[in-house]
């Protein structure tokens, strides 16, 4: 897709949307993306007297969109760009309130000392964390290499359902390993303030997954669906002897 540029209606519209974004320029209307888009994003309006046509497809409810691609992938001459939305709301400050309460626990309890003096939990603390650490990590190696991402997207982007590695044992292994981060600092610094950080935090990621759910539902469909039948959503206990057994069952 072009860059924005001048607007001239009604012979040049430019690009409407923002993270489900038409260059209406180059649109010739052949309705594929309204067609196809499993959350009915899209709806025609009047464009009048525009040289490649007169009416064109408006993405008026792009919030609703879950990433699945169709649109762009089947557009023939390249006129979407679908991107993910940045985060709004309480979104925008829980990273920065995850990586203070992580880092800052961390830093703490190494440093002053745990706040209760338990040293078994201190050390508990840092082995969680050596298990936390890959979990929260391995995204960056399982998408990108079997998430296929499409060109200039972010490892987050998939266009294919990843069922394998950490995803094969839980399937939300970053928010787990993020989840054991936050509890492992509260164990290190044992401290009150890391305690209402991590439970604000973990509550609010452990939310978001729920509603990235219903979006995944509809963006693999019934591959998710069995996906979600057989790997448990962040229960590492249940998801490894699962794992064991079909394993075990294959042999």
């Amino acid at each position: 897709m072009r860059a924005p540029g001048p607007l001239n209606p009604p012979l040049q519209l430019g690009i409407r949307g923002t993270h489900a974004a038409v260059d209406w320029d180059i649109c010739t209307v052949c309705g594929i993306c309204v067609e196809i888009c499993p959350q009915r994003l899209y709806e025609w309006v009047q464009t009048p007297n525009h040289p490649t046509s007169e009416r064109k497809p408006l993405p008026a409810r792009e919030r609703e969109c879950v990433q699945c691609y169709r649109c762009e992938a089947e557009c023939p001459v390249q006129a979407i760009r679908v991107v993910a939305p940045d985060p709004t709301g309480f979104g925008r400050v829980m990273d920065p309130l995850f990586f203070l309460q992580v880092v800052g626990g961390i830093v703490y309890g190494t440093y002053s000392g745990p706040a209760l003096g338990i040293s078994i939990l201190f050390w508990v603390g840092w082995a969680m964390l050596a298990v936390a650490i890959p979990l929260f990590l391995f995204i960056a190696i399982s998408f990108k290499k079997t998430g296929k991402p499409g060109k200039g997207k972010s490892v987050i982007n998939t266009t294919v359902l990843v069922d394998t590695g950490t995803y094969a044992v839980v399937r939300h292994p970053q928010t787990l390993g993020g989840m054991l981060m936050v509890f492992a600092s509260l164990l290190i610094s044992q401290h009150w303030l890391a305690a209402i950080l991590g439970v604000a935090v973990s509550a609010w990621y452990y939310r978001e997954i729920v509603k990235e759910e219903k979006g995944l539902l509809v963006k693999f469909g019934d591959k998710y669906e069995e996906y979600m039948q057989r790997v448990p959503r962040m229960n590492l206990l249940t998801g490894t002897i699962r794992l064991l057994k079909h394993r075990n069952q294959r042999r």
